[in-house]
């Protein structure tokens, strides 16, 4: 497959005090016509994100119509899972209700940083949301040391669950902590409450990989299950990458990394790194909203498929 990039869409630039910088992770919810609502991160001063949303026409040309300023979705309480940031994961229509993933982060004083799941509803076509005060996905005896980022269908009468799973802290070269989660999978009859089980979907591939992340899939038939995800690093290249992979049940997958079809541009805000996809459709066409440098310090992108395979 081979993906065209149309440009980079929105980067915070000091618009206010919660949006100093940055678009990460961007979700989209369609409104109509060729109209999408889209969630993302922007940054405050001190590096914790907030979720807020624009409005963007796709065609003929992309255009940005409206951008809040204002959180839709602020970070929680001290104590909470995200009481030191919040992103966006992924968005499920489930009846007249939005269903809005989310990824929250919280300091611990050993580690890096811990992260879980948690998730917002809205019964207003995503112009508010009622936010759950605690996670839906935390660590647990699959998921050892945090669990997060999920992506959810509703497929075969079931609810279904990729997503992030640390599954380890080490050090690198340098002393400094590193952090190893890949892909794991499982699955529930309610979009709120999951069970602890879970399996391996995306595993690493060599042993210079220790990040899988972000997943969106795509169920194009009954046996025909497309993935997109970020991994990190190969043996010269210690940034992230765009990857893919394809599964006949949604549980084993085979990567097909050299198929993904959208690699890093030559300058730019996507030159070093592209990460975090989210794949959608729309009127028979695919499209791929992206990050570049600094996991979405400079923004997100869009790109559209010119070939599938």
């Amino acid at each position: 497959m081979k993906w065209r990039k149309l440009g980079r869409v929105y980067c915070a630039n000091n618009e206010n005090e919660f949006m100093v910088t940055g678009g990460r992770a961007p979700v989209p919810l369609f409104v109509g016509g060729d109209c999408f609502k889209i969630f993302f991160s922007s940054y405050d001063s001190l590096g914790r994100g907030r979720i807020f949303s624009l409005l963007l026409d796709l065609k003929p040309d992309f255009k940005v119509l409206e951008i809040l300023d204002s959180p839709v979705i602020d970070i929680g309480d001290t104590g909470r899972y995200d009481d030191n940031g919040i992103i966006p994961s992924c968005i499920l229509n489930c009846g007249d209700k939005q269903y809005l993933y989310l990824s929250g982060f919280s300091v611990k004083n050993k580690v890096i940083f811990d992260s879980a799941a948690g998730l917002a509803v809205s019964e207003d076509a995503g112009a508010s949301f009622c936010k759950f005060s605690g996670p839906v996905l935390d660590r647990s005896v699959d998921d050892p040391c945090f669990a997060t980022s999920p992506f959810v269908l509703f497929d075969k009468g079931l609810f279904k669950m990729w997503h992030v799973s640390c599954m380890r802290w080490g050090k690198d070269s340098e002393n400094r902590l590193k952090h190893f989660y890949n892909i794991r999978y499982k699955e529930s009859k309610d979009p709120v409450y999951w069970p602890i089980k879970s399996s391996i979907a995306i595993d690493f591939a060599n042993d210079f990989e220790y990040a899988i992340a972000r997943p969106s899939v795509i169920v194009e038939a009954p046996d025909n299950y497309k993935m997109w995800y970020c991994f990190r690093e190969q043996q010269n290249i210690d940034t992230y990458r765009i990857g893919y992979a394809a599964s006949t049940d949604g549980r084993e997958w085979e990567r097909r990394d050299h198929e993904a079809g959208i690699d890093v541009s030559a300058t730019g805000w996507d030159s070093e790194m592209i990460c975090y996809p989210y794949v959608f459709e729309h009127k028979g066409q695919k499209y791929m909203l992206y990050n570049g440098n600094g996991y979405g310090r400079t923004g997100f992108g869009l790109a559209v498929l010119e070939e599938d395979s």
